[in-house]
């Protein structure tokens, strides 16, 4: 999904569209990771301050990171880079997914 609000922010013309989308698809970014701690950590808490404080080393603190820069930096305040926004996307998209298989990874070793 959020590959694809990313694909609609490059292919749209209106400056405050654009930027709205382009926050979306950061923001998507991270509830993937969110959802995945949930599913991790078998809990319907969803809320992140708290999801981060039940992780352990080293995954609390890169879900801090997508707090912090996807959801606060990016969205919330709209700081992303602007001259190279599909590349910063793309780099933090392999970050999330990095993080969501090793939480499955992790998962799969309980078993």
């Amino acid at each position: 999904v959020a590959q694809r609000i990313l694909k609609l922010a490059l292919e749209t013309r209106d400056p405050l569209d654009r930027d709205r989308l382009f926050r979306e698809a950061f923001d998507s970014l991270f509830h993937a990771a969110r959802i995945a701690a949930m599913t991790y950590l078998s809990t319907e808490v969803a809320r992140w301050g708290i999801l981060k404080r039940m992780l352990p080393e080293p995954y609390n603190k890169q879900f801090r990171e997508f707090i912090d820069t996807l959801h606060v930096k990016y969205f919330y305040n709209g700081e992303y880079p602007k001259d190279r926004t599909e590349e910063e996307f793309n780099r933090w998209y392999r970050k999330v997914e990095e993080f969501i298989n090793s939480l499955e990874h992790e998962t799969k070793k309980k078993q």
